[in-house]
């Protein structure tokens, strides 16, 4: 009786350990990988094509992988607050940048929806005295970033009050990638990121080697006070592997312009959801069937050991 007791707590156990280890990411990389080198907030112009609603606050910036492993993506999340330290509002979203090598760094863009601050409107942001910003998940690699793409020329231009930088992105290796777009980080006189913008458009959805495509990146929220301040930009070239059954899909709906109207997508790895359910279900299966001949075995002794019945009464005289 106790080693069945004991054979089906130690299944029970069993069933929990291995739930938490499949259930745990395996991609998942420690938030101290990444790091937000600088930020800047303001409330989006008139002319804004990014931010929802006009007004609205924005933090712009930019993350770099500190670490020594390649990182798939990087999630941000920004805090608003008032001058007591009261939260006033927060967002979240996604570094413009994939698989970044160790040093290299990316652009994000935090739009704080008005509907999820404390006001619900944006009566709030003339209260912001403060913005954070911080790191809050870090995906490992799952691919080797591809090397052989290159800007040739790149120049930058403030004609009419607009700053923009233009080039011509070559495939100076030996293979065909996808999904080619450029990633372009603004900066002013200090080193702080005050814009960014990344070639919505796909410049090619199969770059073959020798190839090349021009570009053209304007800052986002782009303003003639905003263009005065850049004094100097950087550039990050992404691309996907080409598919061997399907073409991949793009992660942001691509427009003609280089100006940025969406914040593209990164997707994890693909879940091991069904594997968990699985591997948790036959062992939850195992834990019944020793529960049922665990009662089996109880009632079996029961009916060994019950008394025999008393002798009938003796017949009358």
């Amino acid at each position: 009786m106790k080693k069945i007791i004991t054979a089906v707590i130690l299944v029970v156990l069993i069933v929990a350990t291995f739930s938490m280890l499949l259930s745990a990411p395996s991609v998942k990389a420690a938030t101290s990988e990444a790091k937000v080198v600088s930020y800047t907030w303001y409330e989006a112009p008139a002319d804004t094509v990014i931010a929802g609603y006009i007004d609205d606050l924005v933090a712009v910036g930019e993350i770099q992988n500190v670490g020594s492993n390649v990182i798939g993506y990087v999630d941000i999340r920004g805090t608003a607050y008032n001058s007591t330290g009261h939260v006033l509002n927060s967002a979240s979203g996604t570094a413009y940048g994939n698989n970044l090598l160790p040093d290299q760094k990316a652009p994000f863009y935090l739009d704080f929806n008005p509907q999820d601050s404390v006001t619900q409107d944006n009566t709030y942001v003339s209260s912001v005295t403060n913005v954070t910003v911080f790191v809050s998940y870090v995906n490992n690699a799952t691919v080797t970033p591809y090397s052989g793409l290159s800007i040739v020329g790149p120049n930058a231009i403030d004609s009419g009050g607009t700053y923009s930088v233009t080039g011509t992105v070559q495939n100076t290796g030996d293979e065909t990638v996808g999904n080619v777009f450029v990633v372009t980080t603004f900066y002013n006189t200090s080193g702080t990121v005050v814009s960014m913008n990344y070639s919505e458009d796909f410049l090619s959805t199969s770059f073959a080697p020798g190839a090349s495509a021009p570009f053209t990146a304007t800052p986002t929220d782009n303003s003639a006070q905003l263009s005065s301040e850049i004094a100097n930009y950087s550039t990050l070239i992404q691309s996907s592997p080409i598919a061997t059954s399907a073409t991949p899909t793009p992660s942001a709906s691509p427009s003609p312009t280089a100006t940025l109207s969406a914040q593209p997508t990164q997707s994890p790895a693909p879940s091991s959801s069904g594997l968990i359910y699985a591997a948790v279900g036959a062992i939850v299966v195992v834990v019944v069937v020793l529960a049922a001949l665990l009662l089996l075995r109880m009632r079996h002794k029961n009916a060994q050991f019950e008394p025999p019945p008393p002798p009938p009464p003796p017949p009358p005289p």
